[in-house]
């Protein structure tokens, strides 16, 4: 009987192995190539795991390869090669692609392409040897229903401070930038390390308001959400109580609500609004060594707890952006080599141990975290723990990736390499698209496919009322007219539908009607393009009420009676609103920041004068200037080129002065001697000191011979008055309040 039972297994194998080995195809140059796919889902369509092999049959074909994914006619545009290899005559040269590696959903090919350096001429008929991938491998997803950019760790140092450490830290965050906008991703997330904390209080400031500008000054409109991480969350590296640092908590992400922003919480909670999937910001709170004492307190853990059990089944995805990783459970972090200092968060905290078994209790999760800088190509980047919890998904870093070389991980700087995942998210799979954000490539040997289920939401938009009959748009019909804008289906409504349908028609598997072609054509554009699917899913998402072809056909003058606070025209709130986000981008939360940025682009480039539009312009700048005024800011718009700075001399000095540092310098300790004012109600002398708007991003107050207070964050704030209170290590610490001249 065991003879028998070991002749059909080891048949059943022969069958497996017959089913899954690729089938090769030879080229006449000699070079034949071939895919044996392996692992547990060998079967599945869209996993990459096996090996490619690459067989010299003569010394004329002997060289090196590059190899790509490819569809019937190219390579796949934007992605770099799978790999390279070098094969001389009569050998064999092999690539094995990981475990949950992805095949990517428009690739039916593999095609190796001789040559010293990366080919320019990347066409099918240029390729020395081709494989065809097998027709159940191939991934048939449709469009994605919508993706977003992943990143971590940018970690802007303040260079005035000496920091060398990661040089190209601007550089690559604003081609970061550059890239999430080229690929028109929907959102950001990050999974924290926002800045350096170079010099604890010292340098938060400069460097939060630094990422922050070089947001602000970028194309890149959408939102942005991050989570906390080791060096956001520490004020001193030596070791003293760590506190949530202020300015991160109240200046980026949260939840762009002004009670969140005043709860002084550092973890929330976004619903993407196609699919209703969720996204789960987390915090460390245990301060800047996350290996010592518990990040995650009681209270965020039981916050946590009580979402997954709320979401626990109801089809969506649930991503949890989370900064450390943990240390020999999960990826990015091994026990082993390339584990080279005290870097991940361990199971001996309490905190930890029960956040790793709510992930094994809840394996639908999928947890993106940052911390080690270590590249993607060190292929430490996907885990489940052999199926035993939530996929952890471990990223790299946008400032100073860290390279694994030999064995051991090597911290140089590298200008133009800096990493993150652009993903995609289908009804039945999420592909994480490892990419070096620097040259806007991704990365096939690290991109991964996770087994998911989602699906759009179909919620019907309002349908917009114009304020005149529309002109209509320059179509291959121009006498017709559209019924309703959006609906590219015709169906009477505008739903999600309407965006896979066009993503269908300019794929060639679907085609819209003339009709619904009118109506598809949303962009303002004399063709249809992708950019029309994306502004529907906006349009669903409520982002704006009008698209752009709409704005494009509103002459109508704004009704002066409709009464819309603080601008009398709309050139005068436009003019107003661009000044408010100029000097306002350090204060507000960043998803709000970025939507009025969007806003006030689509109004500024169409000339839009309607009062729907203008009346949603003033809700969302009345939104802007409630979050600048819970983050310390000031919302009385343009705070003009200087501010002016007091300070209530409780202490009763005989002089004060003012030391001032950010960005542009300091003023040279122990600063400058501030002006006497006059005394407030309680007979306190109070001084004054004017600065320059944005230049300086820190104050301390002193006497001018050794009695000080602590570092003070200094914005950009006119008539910012501070007050000493206790001390900490015989320093004063200090309260705000706004001084009326």
């Amino acid at each position: 009987m065991k003879k028998t039972i070991a002749i059909i297994l080891a048949m059943l194998t022969l069958l497996t192995s017959l089913v899954f080995t690729a089938s090769v195809t030879t080229a006449a140059s000699g070079v034949t190539l071939s895919y044996s796919f392996s692992g547990d889902e060998a079967s599945k369509a869209g996993y990459a795991e096996g090996t490619i092999s690459l067989t010299v049959n003569d010394s004329s074909s002997a060289g090196n390869y590059y190899l790509y994914w490819a569809d019937n006619t190219k390579a796949l545009d934007g992605y770099r090669y799978i790999a390279t290899l070098n094969v001389a005559s009569g050998s064999t040269g092999t690539y094995k692609m990981l475990d949950h590696t992805a095949i990517p959903p428009k690739a039916t090919q593999v095609i190796a392409i001789k040559g010293s350096s990366v080919p320019s001429n990347k066409n099918v008929s240029a390729a020395a040897g081709t494989y065809a991938i097998p027709q159940n491998k191939i991934l048939n997803t449709g469009n994605a229903i919508y993706n977003f950019g992943a990143f971590s760790d940018p970690q802007l140092a303040n260079d005035s401070y000496g920091e060398s450490r990661y040089p190209h830290d601007e550089t690559h965050w604003a081609k970061a930038l550059e890239t999430f906008s080229q690929r028109d991703v929907d959102f950001l997330v990050s999974s924290g390390d926002i800045v350096n904390d170079q010099n604890g209080g010292q340098t938060y400031a400069a460097e939060y308001k630094r990422y922050q500008k070089i947001l602000a000054d970028s194309s890149y409109s959408n939102p942005v959400w991050e989570c906390n991480g080791n060096h956001d969350v520490h004020v001193n590296w030596q070791g003293s109580a760590p506190v949530l640092n202020g300015p991160f908590v109240l200046g980026t992400g949260i939840d762009s609500k002004a009670e969140s922003i005043k709860a002084n919480k550092a973890y929330f909670e976004i619903t993407e609004p196609t699919t209703g999937d969720h996204f789960i910001f987390m915090a460390q709170e245990g301060g800047f060594y996350s290996n010592q004492g518990d990040q995650f307190t009681t209270t965020q853990l039981n916050w946590l707890e009580g979402l997954l059990k709320k979401y626990h089944g109801d089809g969506k995805n649930i991503f949890i952006l989370e900064h450390a990783n943990i240390e020999g459970w999960g990826s990015g972090d091994k026990a082993s080599s390339p584990f080279y200092y005290d870097l991940g968060m361990t199971t001996s905290q309490a905190s930890v141990k029960r956040f790793v078994q709510l992930m094994e209790t809840y394996k639908e999760c999928i947890i993106v975290t940052g911390h080690t800088h270590l590249e993607l190509s060190a292929h430490l980047n996907y885990s489940d723990n052999n199926g035993t919890s939530a996929v952890m998904m471990h990223n790299s870093a946008i400032g100073g990736v860290r390279r694994l070389i030999n064995g051991s991980v090597n911290r140089d700087p590298v200008l133009g390499l800096t990493e993150g995942y652009l993903v995609d998210v289908y009804n039945n799979c999420v592909i994480f698209n490892g990419a070096n954000l620097y040259s806007n490539e991704i990365m096939p040997d690290c991109t991964y496919i996770i087994e998911t289920s989602t699906s759009a939401l179909e919620t019907q938009a309002p349908t917009p009322a114009p304020t005149q009959a529309p002109t209509p748009a320059p179509t291959q019909e121009p006498t017709k007219k559209p019924n309703l804008y959006g609906d590219a289906d015709l169906d009477g409504k505008v739903a999600i539908t309407d965006a896979t349908l066009i993503q269908l028609h300019l794929a060639k598997h679907e085609t819209i009607t003339d009709e619904g072609l009118v109506n598809a054509m949303v962009a303002g554009s004399d063709k249809l393009t992708i950019m029309d699917a994306t502004l529907i899913q906006q349009y669903l998402a409520q982002i704006f009420d009008k698209f752009p072809v709409e704005l494009n056909e509103v002459v109508a003058v704004l009704d002066e009676d409709a009464a819309v606070t603080g601008a009398d025209d709309f050139a005068t709130l436009l003019s107003t609103a661009k000044k408010e986000l100029s000097g306002s981008y350090a204060y507000s939360s960043y998803d709000q920041y970025q939507a009025v940025k969007k806003y006030v682009k689509e109004l500024e480039k169409s000339g839009d004068t309607s009062t729907a539009a203008y009346n949603k312009l003033s809700t969302l700048y009345k939104e802007l200037t409630d979050i600048i005024t819970a983050t310390g800011g000031t919302s009385s718009g343009d705070v003009g080129d200087s501010i002016d700075v007091y300070f209530t001399n409780i202490p009763n000095w005989s002089s004060v002065y003012a030391y001032v540092w950010g960005d542009s310098g300091n003023n040279s300790w122990p600063g400058e001697a501030m002006d006497y004012v006059g005394t407030n109600s309680q007979s306190q002398k109070i001084y004054k000191i004017t600065l320059p708007t944005g230049k300086y991003n820190n104050i301390i107050f002193s006497n001018g011979s050794g009695t000080q207070t602590v570092d003070l964050t200094l914005g950009a704030t006119n008539n910012q008055g501070y007050y000493t209170t206790t001390q900490t290590n015989g320093k004063y610490n200090c309260a705000t309040y706004t001084y009326t001249p």
